[in-house]
């Protein structure tokens, strides 16, 4: 979102203020997070490499102890199956989030209760990234919850309105109604 597409929806720069400002406390968390997800995910690669380094370095100085030689596949075995259970705990998690933004795209209003109601089982990620049987789902759900969705066209500009006194209602007498009229009953009269 740019404050350019705002400012051409019609937005005065206050409205697009209020706006990015409110886009930046969703967007911000979502930001942090990728980047503790991404910080965890390298430093557990390096820990794998480091210690497939030093089960290398054990074989080579191990010679012909068959023990050792047999503790040290076990090991290598267990590395093998935490990073696969990484690997499929970091889709997992992937999957999530490409779910989450596209219920975001469909403007869901709360995505935490329009995911409950979606079978993320039978949604899968393609190799370019895409989801697969998720965009059936959510147009079920549109169906049958439509009230979990905003319906509002997105492209209409905000428009306040009332009489305030503040000059923009165009009235002519550039009072305010309702300090008019409670004047006039501390006054006792009537409008």
């Amino acid at each position: 979102m740019k404050r350019e597409d705002l400012k051409t929806m019609g937005l005065t720069d206050d409205q697009i203020e209020s706006v990015m400002m409110a886009y930046g406390k969703e967007l911000n968390p979502l930001k942090e997070q990728i980047n503790s997800l991404t910080s965890e995910r390298d430093s557990l690669k390096q820990q794998v490499v480091d210690r497939d380094g030093q089960l290398d370095d054990l074989r080579k100085n191990a010679g012909e102890n068959d023990d050792l030689k047999a503790t040290i596949k076990q090991l290598q075995d267990d590395n093998k199956a935490a990073e696969a259970k990484y690997k499929s705990d970091l889709a997992a998690k992937e999957k999530g989030f490409k779910i989450e933004s596209a219920l975001r795209d469909a403007k869901a209003k709360n995505v935490k209760a329009v995911l409950s109601l979606i079978d993320t089982e039978k949604v899968n990620v393609q190799k370019d990234g895409t989801l697969n049987g998720l965009t059936d789902q959510i147009e079920a759900v549109k169906k049958s919850d439509s009230y979990l969705f905003d319906t509002e066209n997105a492209g209409q500009p905000i428009k306040f309105g009332g009489n305030f006194g503040n000059g923009d209602n165009n009235n002519g007498a550039g009072k305010d109604d309702i300090a008019s009229r409670i004047a006039a009953r501390f006054a006792g009269t009537t409008e």
